[in-house]
């Protein structure tokens, strides 16, 4: 049985009309389902919350972006429950991630129906309020500034909104003091951002960490020292195409538990976490979905 959760305002009705494909290939093809479409995101976390209690439920398909997928996330990861995508967002970073971004409704119904699902590694944060999953990208600094600065924005979308974003924030940005602790070794360094990345992308495919992956157990992290205002520009927008890693400026760690600190906010797949100090563990094989790649 399908539980079929709708983000209905992602992709100005985008989102909808493409449920509403999936739930007819549901009637055809025999698949009990059921629909979520709920006005707010507080109202689908109770109505997931409840469902998911219902053994009957194998899959979750999320219906729409990055957003609606990190809500979902943390009601299947290490559970007996696979997820499903149908990107429908601004960003669908997850959807690249597994290589659904481009399938059609059909391919997507199909590959659910007809393949046994794969297993992928996730985030898992802990602070001193939560615990919270993620799949792609957790940004502290420059770019978890960005992505606040960028939610705030309604238009342009994709990657212009992004640009935009990154000169807002320039303007009143300074280097953050952290304090980063990777499988035991301490680093203290003054950065402009910080990222633990278990995908590659984030915000709508921008390569962050063009060498992550969801499935080697390892945390790809990213430090970049401080630059003046200028060379930052000239960084940011080579991270669209992965470019940026040879800068002299930048670091790349590898490493399954991480500690961070610092006077900043932390993000994960586009969304909000909480403040620093947080921890974050590679937790492997720990969500089961559908890879097309």
């Amino acid at each position: 049985m399908y539980l079929i959760v709708v983000n209905s305002k992602s992709g100005k009705g985008h989102a909808r009309s493409r449920a509403s494909e999936f739930v007819d290939l549901c009637a055809k093809n025999g698949i009990r389902y059921k629909v979520l479409d709920k006005n707010s995101a507080e109202e689908t976390v109770i109505e997931i919350k409840k469902e998911i209690l219902n053994p009957e439920y194998k899959v979750v398909v999320a219906v729409g972006g990055d957003g609606l997928v990190n809500m979902c996330l943390q009601h299947v990861a290490q559970k007996p429950i696979s997820l499903g995508v149908l990107p429908a967002g601004t960003g669908n970073d997850f959807a690249r991630a597994v290589g659904a971004y481009k399938k059609s409704t059909e391919e997507i119904f199909f590959k659910l129906l007809q393949s046994k699902p794969d297993f992928i590694d996730l985030g898992l944060i802990q602070s001193n309020t939560l615990k919270h999953w993620y799949v792609q990208v957790l940004s502290t600094g420059f770019d978890a500034l960005v992505n606040s600065q960028a939610n705030e924005i309604k238009w342009p979308k994709g990657k212009s909104k992004y640009t935009i974003a990154t000169i807002l924030t320039l303007a009143r940005f300074k280097p953050i003091a952290y304090r980063l602790t990777l499988d035991n070794k301490v680093i203290e360094e003054d950065a402009m951002l910080l990222s633990v990345a278990n995908g590659e992308t984030y915000g709508g495919g921008m390569r962050i960490c063009p060498n992550a992956s969801n499935s080697d157990g390892e945390f790809d992290v990213l430090l970049v020292r401080p630059v003046s205002k200028l060379v930052l520009l000239t960084i940011f927008p080579k991270v669209f195409f992965g470019r940026h890693i040879p800068h002299p400026k930048i670091d790349v760690y590898r490493g399954k538990d991480v500690a961070i600190s610092g006077k900043t906010k932390a993000f994960a797949d586009g969304e909000y976490i909480d403040d620093l100090p947080i921890r974050i563990q590679n937790i492997q094989n720990s969500l089961s979905t559908w890879l097309f790649v």
